[in-house]
């Protein structure tokens, strides 16, 4: 079944820290447009949520990594991916942008149409595709595969007798 959205100014891929910086930029530096960020997962955060192994944290200072419209004001620069997660998170709702966020919308295809003079941008949401619109699209969705994790190959890895785990799968 295919669902076709109304039509928004812009729409934003990926609801990590990239995807709520653009989203506040749009909103305050253009707020008569409208938009939408779609993200793939159930949360936002990217990286951030994606990664929950213990001992996960920053390799850039916070100081420097922050929104310059939202500073980082926690004690730690080099911070734990739990309080990034909820700098996110925080930023995303006290600027109404949690409002804008589509969740489970996995973007299959970006097509532009020179005649129409706008994107169609198409997800699938569960078995459901969805048709959207836009006169602008950002790209933030990051450089991870969520599916498949790069898996470089460990010289003799099939006699570990061992579980192997990798950080992008870390159980809960």
């Amino acid at each position: 079944m295919t669902t076709q959205h109304e039509h928004v100014d812009v729409i934003i891929i990926g609801a990590g820290l990239s995807g709520i910086g653009a989203a506040y930029r749009l909103s305050t530096m253009a707020p008569d447009r409208t938009y939408a960020v779609l993200e793939a997962r159930e949360r936002m955060g990217g990286t951030w949520d994606l990664f929950r192994y213990p001992g996960i944290r920053s390799d850039s200072d916070m100081y420097t990594l922050s929104y310059p419209f939202r500073p980082w004001t926690h004690r730690k620069s080099i911070a734990d991916g739990g309080d990034i997660r909820q700098y996110i998170n925080d930023a995303a709702h006290e600027f109404g942008i949690a409002d804008k966020i589509q969740y489970g919308h996995r973007v299959q295809s970006t097509s532009w149409s020179s005649a129409e003079q706008r994107w169609t941008v198409t997800s699938s949401m569960g078995s459901e595709t969805v048709t959207q619109t836009a006169s602008f699209v950002f790209f933030c969705s990051g450089y991870y595969d969520y599916d498949e994790a790069h898996t470089p190959e460990f010289p003799g890895l099939e006699d570990f007798a061992g579980r192997v785990v990798h950080p992008q799968f870390w159980p809960e």
